[in-house]
């Protein structure tokens, strides 16, 4: 654990020197352009120096020097103020744009907490064979597109795949917006290859950069953790925590995992744990609500019944339909 510490120290390091450079550049060209900010900017930071200076030798003048540096500022701000926005220049154009903002990518708020930052690179360090980090890089919601949903109604369906897909996105997005308020978790089903863990992982990207902590597990890889606790065959029992306490569980390919009696009770134990201490589930799987009672128990789907919402995708496999339009 403390190695993995170490490198998420060493990250944030690395963070932080990259946003200064990146704020340096941005005023350096600033200045290039607009040397009358530069010019201001130089004439702010030396009148407070010399302010200091005046302080020191005349003590008892302090309030008139503080004054009189206060009205200088309140002049040269102002000037710089209308050249900024009368050129559209960013007025945060000298200011460090971190990735967090809650701790200045620290990795500590202010009170000495570990920012949720934090929590969630170790996270990633923990179940970076899970590649997490590299689906996020394209499945998020601005890279989401409806093209290959067909509005065509067929089948037993009230709603085309276009329509019903939209419905789900809208309750996805929702789900993001309202998510500490949310009382129900989120059940995906349908065929493969119809968005099930595209959104899953949309979700993920959008409650991840708003803070929020996240695991997001194939089911084969949650119970392969889950028999390795069980037998004290990992390295990090922690692990287990965070499967438990994380904001968000995501769970990919419910049904495609080795099935037993003690796996079993593991899920069930899990999503009532994690129910009753109000954290929220995502439960994606190939098999519709019929099927999933047959694979584990009336029980155990009245629960997803009970505190999830239950979305069914349906059309064509996407991944099918975008090799027929290479």
């Amino acid at each position: 654990m403390s190695e993995i510490i170490k490198k998420i120290m060493e990250e944030y390091d690395e963070i932080r020197d990259i946003k200064e450079t990146e704020r340096n550049e941005r005023v350096k060209k600033i200045y290039e352009k607009y040397p009358e900010i530069k010019k201001i900017d130089k004439e702010i930071n030396l009148s407070g120096a010399e302010n200091v200076k005046k302080i020191i030798n005349s003590p008892e003048k302090a309030d008139d020097f503080n004054k009189s540096l206060k009205e200088k500022f309140k002049i040269l701000r102002k000037k710089r103020a209308e050249i900024i926005e009368e050129n559209k220049i960013d007025e945060n154009f000298d200011k460090i744009k971190h990735v967090c903002e809650n701790c200045s990518d620290t990795g500590f708020l202010p009170s000495g907490e570990k920012c949720n930052c934090f929590k969630q690179k170790i996270i990633n360090y923990r179940y970076r064979r899970s590649n997490l980090s590299e689906i996020l890089e394209s499945d998020n919601f601005n890279s989401f597109s409806f093209e290959y949903y067909s509005k065509e109604k067929s089948g037993k369906n009230d709603a085309s795949p276009y329509e019903n897909m939209k419905q789900i996105y809208n309750r996805a997005r929702t789900f993001c917006e309202n998510f500490d308020y949310e009382n129900k978790g989120l059940v995906f089903y349908g065929g493969t290859g119809l968005g099930k863990t595209f959104l899953s992982s949309c979700i993920a990207k959008e409650l991840m950069d708003n803070g929020k902590t996240v695991v997001y597990l194939s089911a084969p890889r949650l119970f392969m953790i889950y028999e390795d606790y069980r037998f004290n065959r990992l390295d990090d029992d922690s692990v287990m925590d965070d499967i438990y306490s994380s904001d968000l569980l995501i769970i990919d390919d419910l049904g495609t995992e080795f099935q037993n009696k003690g796996n079993m009770a593991f899920l069930f134990d899990l999503l009532n744990n994690r129910i009753s201490n109000g954290k929220k589930i995502i439960i994606s799987t190939n098999y519709n609500m019929n099927e999933l009672t047959k694979m584990y128990s009336s029980r155990f789907t009245s629960r997803l019944y009970e505190f999830f919402l239950i979305y069914g995708f349906y059309g064509n496999d996407i991944r099918i339909e975008k090799l027929k339009n290479r």
